[in-house]
């Protein structure tokens, strides 16, 4: 039997999230923030650190009508918030015009590899679904 690969705490880099990123066929790339960016179906994740908290959170932003008033952002950015419990939704004060999605996935004591793309194919399915489901008023661009 095979025995999967767990990385140690230490072992959560950015390199080598998109090395497991890349086993799993998917593209990679580094900004020039030092963070990942991982290319899905249709969809750019950031996969950023927080060391602090061990913490690996995957962040995508879409366009939104900035001319749409702000009362009906929020109702939708509540209502993906009440329906959907795989991730978080946001319309930046500073950025009204981006929608934007993220999910924390813990990686205290270790995480299996399997465990990180996993979530992160499930964020990237969630995510559009979502915003399908809950963006009556056509906000999303």
């Amino acid at each position: 039997m095979a025995t999967a690969e767990v990385l140690a705490e230490d072992e959560v880099t950015i390199s080598n999230l998109a090395q497991i990123f890349k086993r799993a066929f998917f593209k990679t790339s580094i900004d020039k923030d030092g963070d990942l960016i991982v290319d899905t179906d249709g969809q750019r994740v950031i996969v950023t650190l927080n060391q602090d908290n061990k913490l690996i959170q995957f962040i995508t932003v879409y366009s939104i009508k900035e001319s749409a008033r702000l009362d009906l952002k929020h109702t939708f950015t509540n209502r993906m918030n009440e329906k959907i419990i795989f991730g978080r939704f946001a319309v930046p004060k500073t950025r009204p015009d981006r929608l934007i999605a993220d999910y924390y996935l813990p990686f205290k004591e270790g995480i299996p590899a399997f465990q990180i793309v996993c979530a992160l194919r499930l964020f990237a399915r969630v995510v559009p679904s979502a915003i399908r489901a809950c963006d009556e008023n056509d906000l999303v661009e």
